[in-house]
């Protein structure tokens, strides 16, 4: 983690500054579930195709059933925006099938989608998008004075005594393939969003990789005294079994990583905005307390 400033009073400043992004990160990775798209590009034979999946959980690239989340779209977008709606996954819940030797087998959707490309489609960066329909969850205590969770948002928690908190989370997810030359790509529109600014499709072990986020539009910056935003780089390959992943703070909405190893990586923003009866928000007071955005990208870094 590197750390700019320009202050007077400079271990002050730093030392909130990062009792502030330990406690941002700890709140952050409550919420234990990631989203992402996995895109992976197969030139063994020809024509060349790209198969793309959804990811969801705690391990990358490949974790858990969609059981969770309801998807709002699943898109593909050319070089110049033109978008083509995919197949969106089949997400409930299949009811587990019990085997004598004490295994268990659910089936689900892990939205496997193959695109093939033809030797005449326009060059430049395509882009893979999901977006996830909002889900809320509450923390209340019951009748019985037992504290639980619900997938629900807090005015529809008939059991509730008291309520304790409320948040719904929105999931962005985005990954790319590039025909030709690489381009940075355009902006989706997206609520929350992750743009590289290097080039993806080239990527090395050691190089350095810089992003850009907007949130609503504008630049995602740290104020230490109102927020602290941070991107997390995360590999299959580097620091898995130890559960460790790499934070950039972002400043003037620009974060950076210096990656240590090939393989998957991914990209992941989250932040968190309360729920006010007077703010651009207020229209979810009843539902919930806080909402939780969040945005992804995956890329593979060679050796």
């Amino acid at each position: 983690m590197i750390l700019f400033y320009k202050e007077k009073n400079v271990k002050k400043y730093v030392i909130t500054l990062l009792t502030a992004f330990c406690l941002a990160a700890s709140n952050s990775l409550a919420f234990a579930h990631t989203f992402w798209v996995n895109t992976f590009d197969s030139t063994a034979h020809q024509p060349r195709h790209v198969l793309v999946t959804l990811g969801y959980g705690h391990s990358f690239p490949i974790d858990d059933l969609l059981t969770d989340l309801t998807l709002e779209s699943f898109t593909l977008y050319d070089p110049e925006l033109k978008s083509t709606s995919l197949p969106l996954p089949v997400t409930q819940q299949t009811e587990a099938m019990k085997l004598d030797n004490h295994l268990q087998v659910v089936s689900g959707d892990l939205a496997a989608r193959k695109i093939i490309l033809a030797k005449n489609c326009p060059t430049g960066v395509y882009q893979v998008s999901a977006e996830s329909r909002d889900n809320y969850w509450t923390y209340y205590i019951d009748k019985k004075g037992r504290k639980r969770w619900a997938a629900k948002p807090m005015n529809e928690v008939q059991e509730a005594k008291k309520i304790l908190r409320g948040m719904r989370y929105h999931p962005f997810a985005v990954s790319y393939f590039t025909v030709g030359k690489w381009q940075i790509p355009k902006s989706l529109g997206q609520e929350l969003e992750i743009i590289p600014m290097t080039d993806l499709s080239n990527v090395h072990a050691g190089d350095l990789v810089k992003f850009k986020v907007l949130f609503m539009g504008k630049e995602l910056s740290t104020d230490p005294s109102l927020s602290i935003e941070y991107i997390t780089a995360k590999s299959d390959a580097f620091g898995a079994a130890e559960k460790f992943s790499l934070a950039s703070l972002l400043f003037n909405g620009k974060g950076q990583f210096r990656l240590p190893a090939a393989g998957n990586w991914l990209v992941n923003v989250y932040t968190r905005q309360n729920v006010t009866k007077d703010n651009a928000l207020k229209h979810l007071s009843k539902k919930c307390t806080t909402v939780l955005y969040s945005s992804s990208v995956t890329f593979a870094v060679k050796p």
